[in-house]
């Protein structure tokens, strides 16, 4: 099995696919709409290592695929916490033998449309197609964790 993360301080999205693409589970573990607290954060990080353990450990997942930021200096804050997010999982991933990739934006959106600069509708147009959907990803971090999930499959 392949687990595609899109890790974020607000919004954390996940999606466990077969190789064969089949979706095994696909949702969010966080759908905040303002920053955190610090206790927040370490409330999450808790939540989200406790989340990905149980997942790991029930689920034969052999890759890891996961979104790789670049953070500004205006956008430290933000940083801290997803880097925090990317260790937890990181670790987790080494603790059960998975292979882990990483992807920006720029490659996901690459890899899955064919260029770099797409837009999130052409990125989700693109998601319902690969996966057979019968519909779009109603957000557009859903399809960015089942691209990486995609990606991931290689």
């Amino acid at each position: 099995m392949i687990l595609g993360i899109d890790p974020g301080i607000r919004k954390l999205w996940y999606a466990l696919i077969q190789k064969d693409a089949s979706i095994v589970d696909a949702w969010i573990l966080l759908l905040e709409t303002k920053n955190p607290t610090r206790d927040d954060q370490y409330s999450r990080m808790k939540d989200i290592h406790d989340f990905f353990k149980d997942l790991l450990e029930k689920n034969p997942v052999q890759t890891i695929s996961m979104e790789k930021y670049y953070f500004t200096q205006y956008n430290q804050a933000n940083a801290e916490f997803v880097y925090g997010v990317r260790g937890i999982v990181m670790l987790l991933a080494k603790q059960h033998d998975c292979r882990i990739l990483e992807y920006t934006p720029i490659q996901i959106k690459k890899y899955i449309t064919g260029s770099g600069k797409a837009g999130k509708m052409l990125m989700q147009k693109m998601i319902m197609k690969l996966f057979k959907l019968q519909e779009l990803p109603k957000y557009h971090d859903a399809a960015d964790a089942l691209g990486l999930a995609w990606l991931g499959r290689k």
